[in-house]
C-alpha cells in the first residue's frame, strides 16, 4: 500500500547474498491503473506492485528495501509453479461478516462447478462464520490467511475496503493451479451447460478462438434470490433460483499463469498477448438485498448444481449440522443491517470506504467479533 506515486518515483532496493549485492530501482504501478482510483477518490492509499527487471543469479537470496530512514529485509521467494490441473477460488478480505449460511452454499456450489481449493483472506466475522471457515479448513479445502488492519487509524481510514485489490494480487501469487477466479461469498460463476471448470478448460484449449490466446472468460452479472431465503437455513430454494434483471459488474475465470495484475472484475494486465472473451454463462449473485429489488424476473436455463442437486443440498445441511451441533444458530440480521447502514453513511458523506475504520464504533458493541490473529503479510507502518 502506498500514497499515489508519479511515474518518475521509485523505491531503492538491494538484492543480496553470499557477500554480493545488486542495487536496483523498483518502479511502481497502482493495481487499479490509476491513483487516486476514481471509484475511491477520497482514499489516499492504493495497492501498488513494485517491479524491476533483474537477471536472476544463484547467489541472490534476499532483498533490502529502503524507505527513507527505514530498511526492510525480505527473503526472495519464487512464485509458485502453476499446475495445469486444479481450480482455485480467491475470496478478498472478509470484514464484519455474519452471513454464515452463504459460506456453506458458496463452498458446495463452487465444488460442484469444479473448484478444489479456496484461499480466504480473513479480517473479522461473527464466531459462526469463523467456525464454518475452520471446518472447511480442517477438511483441506480452504486456506484461511489473516488480514489484519494496517496499523494506524489514519492509514486504515484512507484504505479502500481493507486493501482488497492487494489481497487479490497476492492470491494470484499464492495459488498453485492455472485455473482461478476471484469471488465473494455470495457469488458463483456457472455455464449454460455442464461443469464450469470443464467448459473453461475446453474454451482455453480450443485452437479456433479468434484471439491469440484466451487468458480469461468474462461472466456477466445476474442477480438471484431464493424462495425461501437461505438465511432461514432452508436451502431447498437453491434448486429453483429466481433470476432478476438487474445490471451489475462482471467477473472472470482466468489462467493464473497469464495474469500480471488482477482487478476485482477483470484482468487489468496480462503477461503476454492474452485476451478476455465473453463466456456462455453468468455470474450468479445471491446478494442479501435481492429481495427488495424492484426488478423483473428473467428466464434462464442456469443451475447452481450441474448434477445431483439433492446430494449437494444434503451435504450443505450435513456441514451446518456438524459445525453447530446440537442446534443450528439463528441468523441475526442486525449485524448485516448495521454494516449496510454504515456503508451508506460513508458513501453519503463522501469518505473513503474504509469500513473497518469508520464502522468500528457502530459494529464492535453488537457481538463478540472474531478478528484475524497476527500481522499476516504486513510489515507495519
Amino acid at each position: 500500500m502506498n500514497p499515489c506515486a508519479t511515474p518518475n518515483e521509485y523505491i531503492i532496493a538491494e538484492i543480496g547474498g553470499k557477500n554480493q549485492t545488486k542495487r536496483v530501482k523498483l518502479k511502481g504501478e497502482a493495481t487499479e491503473g490509476e491513483c487516486p482510483w476514481h471509484w475511491a477518490s477520497q482514499c489516499l492509499y492504493n495497492s501498488y506492485i513494485w517491479t524491476a527487471d533483474v537477471e536472476v543469479e544463484k547467489w541472490m537470496s534476499e532483498v533490502k528495501i529502503h524507505l527513507g530512514k527505514r530498511t526492510i529485509a525480505l527473503k526472495l521467494r519464487q512464485v509458485h509453479h502453476k499446475r495445469p490441473i486444479g481450480f482455485t477460488v480467491c475470496v478478498q478480505p472478509v470484514y464484519w461478516y455474519s452471513e454464515f449460511h452463504n459460506i456453506a452454499l458458496f463452498i458446495e456450489t463452487w465444488r460442484a462447478q469444479g473448484a478444489n481449493k479456496f484461499i480466504v483472506y480473513f479480517h473479522s466475522s461473527t464466531k459462526e462464520v469463523r467456525m464454518l471457515l475452520e471446518y472447511y479448513q480442517n477438511m483441506g479445502l480452504i486456506d484461511v490467511k489473516p488480514w489484519p488492519s494496517f496499523g494506524t487509524p489514519a492509514f486504515d481510514a484512507s484504505t479502500y475496503r481493507v486493501g482488497h485489490t492487494l489481497a487479490q494480487n497476492l492470491c494470484i501469487l499464492e495459488m498453485r493451479s492455472e485455473l482461478g477466479a476471484v469471488a465473494d461469498f455470495d457469488e458463483v460463476m456457472v455455464t449454460e451447460s455442464g461443469i464450469l471448470r470443464d467448459y473453461v478448460e475446453g474454451v482455453m484449449m480450443r485452437s479456433n478462438v479468434d484471439v491469440d490466446v484466451v487468458g480469461a472468460l468474462r461472466f456477466n452479472h445476474l442477480l438471484v434470490k431464493f424462495e425461501p431465503k437461505i438465511a432461514t437455513m432452508d436451502f431447498s430454494g437453491v434448486r429453483f433460483p429466481v433470476f432478476l434483471d438487474r445490471n451489475g459488474p462482471p467477473k472472470v475465470v482466468f489462467n493464473s499463469s497469464t495474469v500480471d495484475i488482477i482487478g476485482t472484475h477483470s484482468v487489468r494486465k496480462f503477461i503476454g498477448n492474452q485476451s478476455i472473451i465473453p463466456a456462455s454463462g453468468s455470474l450468479l449473485h445471491y446478494r442479501h438485498n435481492s429481495y427488495t429489488e424492484n426488478a423483473a424476473r428473467v428466464e434462464k436455463d442456469l443451475t447452481f448444481f450441474p448434477s445431483t442437486p439433492l446430494f449437494h443440498l444434503r451435504r450443505i445441511q450435513k456441514s451446518i449440522r456438524t459445525v453447530f451441533a446440537p442446534s443450528t444458530p439463528f441468523f441475526n440480521s442486525t449485524f448485516l443491517h448495521a454494516l449496510t447502514e454504515c456503508i451508506a453513511q460513508i458513501v453519503g458523506e463522501g469518505k473513503c470506504r474504509s469500513t473497518v475504520s469508520f464502522c468500528s464504533q457502530r459494529m464492535t458493541p453488537l457481538t463478540d467479533w472474531v478478528h484475524a490473529n497476527g500481522n499476516g503479510v504486513f510489515l507495519g507502518s
